[in-house]
């Protein structure tokens, strides 16, 4: 009777143990023979271990139940690190690990940082392959691993459905259906694709296809195609319904693991009345020295700085106005080179910057009197009501100081300070102005600039929010860098991305949107022509948005 309970003792215990199996590869997908596969406790000491045989594969046995990570290594490769892999009792777990050389996991780590307004842990729909890219840290007892995503694979197939409406900025007013999706079939291919239909009075539509490809390491190509309808901007008599189509494209270069150089063109054809043709390359070098980092970056249109820039939603909308009943796109020469220095959580970044700026674009709004609408000097978004004109041509030179610092593990804060040219407005007289005269005192003069942002994510709620203040002399009507997309919106926005959860009624990926930009209307500058109507021109107009999306 003892030794008859004595094995089923014995059997229920190996029934709660867990079997761990696998397959050991390189990068190209090649077996590794002899490996060391390591399975650790939250400590890091080493519960259990295993060699890979002639076919890469592994398997450890009796595993009680618990929280582990698995680590493989061998030589000439970077150890590589599953992380929170959790085990219940009586269950078997695949886990394939692939390793990789330090030039390798240098190769797939994004070139320039996200930004400091960006949530670290979303998808922005950019084509960063960032669910297959490895993470390099330090373990507890010295060596730099590669951290892998779960078994090294990552959802193929992303898409977010959202539909947002509100007081909205130029050339984005009505109720708008959005549809974003990303296929990443493997690590060295990603496509895109985005739409988005405006349920206006006059309905627009905007739309974008990307595809990017590794085509050998340390080099890949990303290629952009944009298309844009929309009938209700209109120019001076005659001048309605906007056309676009954009062709972008870029490449980036890594040599080593420390030297990494980018190029890239768009060519944009416009037609509103009449058609417009232009051409802006850009190019980048980065050099990485440890925590410190240099670069250089030259480009010829607002916001494409860099490969990454392909794909912005922000970059990708001509700035476009009419002068003189022409088309008149914002454009110019922007140089500027940067040093950033890392120590623990806190970043600081120093950019100094030359740059000539043709056709600034200005955005404004108010009543259009008949000699303002002939005159051919505005582009009018009847569904938003607010207008676009072109101002006087400048140049310059800036600087800026950026730190960035985490709290905590979840919550980010930075601050910029900077000193470049801006477009300024003096108090018009009323009833002496005419928008053509208006624009024509408008000067470039240097201008401060400050601005802060805090964002983060709430752990429990899953809340992600942004808020930002970002000051400027209430006379300028451009910001401080012009081609830069990193400066927060202008005065006090935020953002915030509610998930919601209602169990059996809601599906998970819903979320409730809030965007909300100049809250308080600030850097307004009004002038009265001389048939008494009332127009403004503003840095930045107030915009509320609101909606629903749902990520699948």
């Amino acid at each position: 009777m003892a030794l008859v309970l004595l094995c089923a003792a014995g059997a229920r215990a190996d029934a709660q143990t867990t079997s761990l199996t696998g397959v050991v590869r390189d990068s190209r997908g090649t077996p590794q023979i002899g490996a060391v596969v390591e399975l650790l406790r939250p400590d890091f000491t080493v519960a259990l271990q295993a060699v890979t045989d002639e076919r890469g594969r592994y398997r450890i046995d009796s595993i009680l139940p618990g929280v582990y990570e698995v680590k493989a290594s061998a030589d000439l490769f970077l150890p590589t690190l599953r992380e929170n892999l959790r085990v219940l009792g009586g269950s078997k777990i695949v886990v394939n690990l692939t390793l990789d050389t330090l030039y390798e996991a240098f190769r797939w780590l994004p070139a320039k940082p996200r930004q400091a307004d960006e949530p670290k842990d979303d998808w922005t729909w950019t084509l960063r392959l960032s669910a297959n890219r490895p993470l390099l840290r330090l373990l507890q007892d010295g060596p730099l691993v590669v951290v892998t995503n779960g078994d090294g694979s990552a959802p193929e197939l992303k898409a977010r459905v959202t539909v947002r409406g509100g007081e909205s900025g130029f050339g984005d007013g009505g109720v708008h259906n959005d549809f974003e999706m990303e296929r990443a079939p493997d690590d060295e291919r990603a496509m895109i694709f985005r739409a988005d239909l405006s349920q206006a009075e006059v309905p627009s539509l905007n739309a974008m296809a990307g595809y990017e490809q590794q085509l050998a390491q340390g080099r890949s190509f990303r290629t952009i195609a944009a298309v844009e309808d929309r009938p209700d901007i209109a120019g001076g008599p005659g001048a309605e319904g906007l056309q676009a189509i954009e062709l972008r494209s870029g490449e980036t270069l890594s040599f080593g693991d420390a030297i990494q150089a980018q190029f890239g063109d768009e060519t944009e054809a416009i037609h509103l009345g009449n058609m417009l043709l232009a051409n802006h390359p850009f190019a980048a070098v980065a050099v990485r020295d440890g925590d410190a980092s240099f670069a250089y970056r030259v480009s010829t249109a607002p916001g494409l700085q860099q490969v990454e820039d392909l794909d912005r939603q922000a970059t990708v909308e001509p700035k476009l106005a009419e002068q003189n009943g022409a088309l008149a796109l914002e454009q110019g020469l922007h140089q500027e080179i940067s040093v950033d220095r890392t120590q623990g959580s806190m970043r600081v970044t120093i950019t100094a910057w030359r740059e000539r700026v043709d056709h600034p674009i200005v955005s404004g709004g108010g009543n259009i009197s008949a000699a303002d609408w002939t005159g051919g000097n505005l582009l009018y978004d009847e569904s938003s009501g607010l207008l676009r004109a072109a101002g006087q041509n400048f140049g310059g030179n800036g600087i800026m100081s950026e730190v960035e610092e985490r709290v905590n593990g979840s919550t980010w804060i930075s601050f910029d300070i900077a000193v470049g040219e801006a477009l300024s407005m003096a108090n018009a007289t009323e009833g002496s102005e005419s928008l053509a005269s208006a624009l024509g005192t408008m000067r470039a003069h240097e201008t401060p600039m400050v601005s802060t942002a805090v964002h983060g994510k709430l752990g429990e709620a899953g809340t992600h929010w942004r808020a930002s203040y970002r000051w400027q002399d209430p006379r300028s009507l451009t910001p401080v860098d012009a081609f830069s997309m990193a400066a927060p919106d202008a005065y006090l926005s935020f953002v915030l991305r509610q998930p919601i959860h209602f169990r059996r009624v809601i599906p998970n990926g819903v979320e409730a949107l809030v965007d909300v930009r100049n809250l308080f209307a600030q850097g307004y500058r009004p002038f009265v022509s001389k048939d008494g109507s009332t127009l403004y021109f503003a840095q930045a107009a107030r915009c509320v948005e609101g909606g629903f999306s749902y990520s699948f």
